[in-house]
């Protein structure tokens, strides 16, 4: 028979970057960039960033910060690379915390191949992408708690038996 829970997968583009990232960011913008002079700064960091390797274009700072709450898909796909850079000094260090393990959770789930399986999800010990959503959470818990009301953080413990019975997170990632 149909198990929804089982047979629908978590669908990483709402759930991360539509969902985590963006909550993470409108909170970096809007209440730990919380003076002209911060936001200033956040906006001149996001412009001067080399996004060369990452394969994206350049980041437009004033637009990422002044419409935080109303990006896309793959603006909050390059703000997941870019925050821990700059966000550095910027936000708490818990806050700080939490975007650098977003941002190590990130590569992970747009894996568009998985060579080896079991290191990646099914080893006794505890895996790559097990290990790094834990350590999301254990993160954000540290930051605040608030976060938890939001069913997203909880869909990301089913994402890898998701991955192990529909494959890689980007076959299942549409709009």
């Amino acid at each position: 028979g149909l198990d929804p829970n089982c047979d629908t997968p978590v669908e990483v583009l709402h759930v991360i970057l539509l969902g985590i990232v963006k909550y993470f960011w409108r909170d970096a913008v809007k209440n730990q960039c919380n003076t002209p002079a911060k936001r200033k700064d956040l906006i001149a960091r996001l412009d001067a960033f080399d996004t060369s390797a990452l394969g994206i274009s350049r980041l437009r700072g004033e637009t990422l910060v002044t419409y935080a709450g109303s990006l896309v898909g793959r603006d909050f796909r390059a703000i997941a690379q870019a925050g821990p850079f700059v966000l550095r000094g910027l936000v708490t260090d818990e806050c700080y915390d939490a975007w650098v393990a977003l941002s190590l959770l990130v590569p992970l789930v747009w894996q568009p191949v998985i060579d080896n399986m079991d290191d990646y999800i099914l080893t006794l010990e505890q895996p790559r992408l097990t290990r790094s959503i834990n350590n999301l959470l254990a993160a954000t818990a540290r930051w605040t708690p608030r976060w938890f009301n939001k069913p997203k953080f909880h869909l990301l413990v089913h994402l890898p038996d998701h991955i192990r019975r529909f494959g890689p997170a980007i076959i299942f990632a549409t709009e």
